[in-house]
């Protein structure tokens, strides 16, 4: 069994390995580029330097005049860079020579080059290039390069190491919530997957919902006029309406959680369910026809069509397995809801519920009774409210 750390731990470890990780390969990457542009460097101010002194002893030696020749010599010397500069005749004895005061640097390269009057080499100048304060300039790149790395990987371990601790209390929090022995787990997020696990679905208790069934509630959306839209629109148009009533219905089932179904003349039929019954998921439901509702009117009115339609939920418990029975009873809710239907005007949201009795009910929206066991809608409190407007907003988006 591998050993485990609590993650205010881990975290830091693997951000701050990655960045020494990131300081290896970068210093090798920028110590041989700055290396090779400093070389390159030297090498260039070496060839310039002794080109250009070249040519200016080249007319005082034609006229063997020495002193413009030192002159020239201690001209070039002048550069920092120059540390001395001589004139060797083609003898190889000096002639003359200019060098700068003070100690021997460390690290210099000579470079020669013959001096050539009328084709006839008439002598050999000689320079010596101090590189230290050339590699001086590329060797503060590097060091520029690592202060800014160590502020990085300082910035970037002390922030994941304040995130950490915080992620690992929170979790350990939300772990202390949960049922469940207490476990020595160093690891939270280890610790978390123990906890949750005995609450996670097994097999057992997969079969023994499918053995007890679930509870769903059947939605039926009946347009009330649909024949009249029969004969107001022609084919192309009617094609083109019911296609966008199917996307903006699937649409909404994808947020919700709702399945489709097939429906019967003029109505359009989908169920949600849940393991039990429960005023949450009557919410739901209702929040799911609601914004339906909401976004077949916006449909209407940008297609310039009236669509009055009435919505009607019944509920129940149904088994999984025999598939006969399943489908009796949905056949059966689809039944209730049709009837209900039929005794409802255009527009409105009605509930059939033998489980909550209206007062039970207005603790998730408010309803007015129609009949027994039947619940008009008239509004959800307002921050649901809020909350639909903007879930309506958005499927408006996708759909118109």
């Amino acid at each position: 069994m591998h050993r485990q750390y609590s993650m205010a731990k881990k975290f830091p470890a693997i951000v701050l390995c990655a960045n020494l990780v990131l300081g290896l390969f970068s210093w090798i990457i920028l110590s041989t580029q700055t290396s090779s542009l400093a070389n390159h460097a030297v090498a260039d101010k070496s060839r310039t330097s002794i080109g250009q002194l070249v040519e200016l002893i080249r007319t005082p030696l034609f006229n063997d005049d020495t002193i413009s020749i030192q002159v020239a010599l201690r001209s070039a010397t002048e550069d920092p860079a120059i540390y001395s500069a001589s004139f060797y005749n083609v003898s190889n004895e000096l002639v003359t020579q200019s060098k700068q005061s003070g100690e021997t640097p460390e690290n210099m390269e000579t470079v020669s080059a013959p001096v050539e009057l009328q084709n006839t080499q008439a002598g050999t100048v000689y320079i010596e290039v101090n590189s230290s304060p050339i590699y001086s300039q590329y060797r503060n790149v590097f060091l520029s390069w690592l202060l800014l790395w160590l502020l990085f990987a300082g910035a970037t371990t002390y922030a994941s190491v304040k995130f950490a601790e915080q992620f690992a209390r929170r979790l350990r929090i939300l772990t202390n919530r949960l049922p469940g022995s207490a476990e020595s787990i160093v690891d939270e997020i280890s610790a978390l997957e123990a906890r949750i696990q005995p609450l996670l679905s097994t097999g057992g208790q997969t079969d023994e919902h499918v053995a007890s069934g679930y509870y769903y509630s059947m939605v039926t959306a009946t347009i009330k006029n649909r024949q009249r839209l029969n004969k107001q629109l022609n084919r192309e148009n009617l094609e083109l309406l019911f296609e966008k009533i199917d996307y903006c219905t699937s649409r909404a089932l994808e947020l919700y959680g709702g399945q489709r179904i097939e429906g019967s003349d003029g109505s359009i039929c989908f169920y949600i369910r849940s393991t039990q019954s429960s005023k949450q998921h009557l919410l739901v439901c209702l929040m799911a026809v609601y914004s339906l509702q909401q976004l077949l009117e916006r449909l209407g009115t940008k297609l310039g069509v009236d669509l009055d339609i009435n919505w009607t939920l019944c509920s129940d418990n149904l088994p999984t397995l025999p598939l006969f029975r399943h489908h009796e009873g949905m056949a059966a809710l689809k039944r209730s809801s049709a009837e209900l239907a039929d005794r409802l005007e255009e527009g409105v949201i009605a509930i059939y519920c033998t489980e909550y009795n209206i007062e039970e009910l207005s603790s998730i929206a408010r309803f007015q009774a129609d009949e027994n066991n039947c619940f008009v809608l008239q509004g959800f409190p307002e921050g649901r409210q809020k909350l639909l407007e903007t879930q309506i907003l958005h499927l408006a988006g996708v759909c118109l």
